[in-house]
């Protein structure tokens, strides 16, 4: 049997991932602070359209695409990584 050494992930990786998870938490988090927010009547569609509810609007529509983009660019990263990895074991 063939025994694989795994690579360690690299500061990329690191940082690309935990950005992404912190973006799509914080995004899940304004998903449910505007339901609330609009359940008791202080949504942004209630007329309260100033302070934070714009930026708790906005966040999501901005953060879920870019994270998605950041775990595009993490999935290729990693593929590269691996297939330098390969090459310069012989497989």
């Amino acid at each position: 049997m063939t025994e694989t050494t795994s690579q360690p992930a690299s500061r990329l990786q690191r940082t690309l991932a935990f950005t992404a998870a912190g973006l799509v938490i914080i995004s899940i988090v304004c998903f449910f602070v505007l339901i609330i927010g609009t359940w008791l009547g202080a949504g942004p569609s209630q007329g309260s359209g100033k302070g934070i509810w714009p930026t708790v609007e906005l966040l999501p529509l901005i953060a879920l695409p870019l994270a998605l983009v950041m775990i595009i660019v993490l999935l290729i990263v990693s593929l590269v990584s691996r297939s330098r990895q390969n090459r310069t074991s012989g497989r």
